[in-house]
């Protein structure tokens, strides 16, 4: 049975790292998609959403909290995983956008359809338990709420929702207005955490130093990894997006933060070493 102690639903991590964390030589044992350590109980699905061109073109992605996947070609896991509840085995997800990019722990999912196919690969259909949206970073984080005092626990639930005197403190900063675009629509901007929630400490949550106030376009570009900022506030965006003209996605490639403090830099740093999608070298 595999070890998930220390791997954490959010963060990041790359094949040779879970090798070393299993106990294995090298990562050949799930160096494809579907891994079953010996002993039963544990299905492990390794899912790329962008492929390298010389791989089989699955059409593999999530939408919200589901994860549509398609089967292996030769369907060779198919039965086990739609039987997976029946066997009372435990279906776990590590996903990424890109090839040779680090896969980020989604944690515990379970199949709610499944499509088999003789000739082409069968379809699936996972919900995620955790979807880590903020009614999820909440539940996963009761019991450390609840220890703190009711309006200190307060402010930082707030936070967690983009309310309060979290958003109060943005909209101040930033005088109302997008942090890069400068537009004024009050109704619209989010108060984005540069350091997620679910990673900072309490008093990172309510650091205003630790958002941005921005238009959806960006803040969900943002929070998925997809764009981070340079020390300087210029934007950089994730070679998964590559493929995607800017203008589509409602951005430009010579964004940048309209204004930047020094207390702003340890956060920005965090998001574009911890957050943003990279290539690299590993598989």
């Amino acid at each position: 049975m595999l070890d998930y102690s220390g791997i954490e639903i959010g963060k990041k991590y790359d094949r040779p790292w879970l090798a070393t964390k299993w106990g294995f030589a090298n990562y050949r044992p799930f160096g494809k998609g579907v891994f079953c350590p010996r002993g039963g109980g544990q299905i492990n699905l390794f899912v790329t959403r962008i492929k390298q061109e010389s791989l089989e073109p699955y059409n593999d992605y999530i939408s919200g909290e589901y994860l549509f996947w398609e089967g292996e070609k030769r369907h060779g896991h198919d039965k086990r995983i739609a039987n997976a509840k029946v066997n009372h085995e435990e279906i776990r997800l590590f996903y990424r956008e890109i090839h040779h990019s680090s896969f980020e722990y989604k944690g515990l999912v379970e199949l709610i359809d499944f499509k088999p196919s003789a000739d082409t690969p069968s379809k699936f259909v996972f919900k995620l338990f955790h979807d880590q949206s903020a009614s999820d970073d909440l539940a996963m984080h009761e019991k450390d709420l609840v220890t703190l005092p009711e309006t200190e626990r307060e402010s930082v639930i707030k936070a967690r929702i983009g309310q309060g005197i979290f958003r109060k403190e943005l909209i101040e900063m930033w005088e109302g207005a997008c942090a890069v675009t400068g537009v004024r629509l009050p109704n619209l901007l989010r108060a984005s955490h540069i350091k997620p929630w679910r990673f900072s400490t309490n008093s990172e949550r309510t650091n205003r130093y630790n958002g941005l106030l921005l238009l959806p376009q960006y803040d969900h570009l943002f929070d998925k990894g997809f764009i981070s900022f340079d020390d300087d506030g210029h934007i950089v965006t994730s070679r998964a997006l590559d493929q995607i003209p800017p203008s589509q996605l409602g951005i430009n490639e010579n964004d940048r933060l309209r204004s930047l403090s020094d207390p702003h830099l340890a956060f920005l740093r965090y998001h574009r070493k911890t957050l943003l999608i990279r290539l690299t070298d590993k598989n």
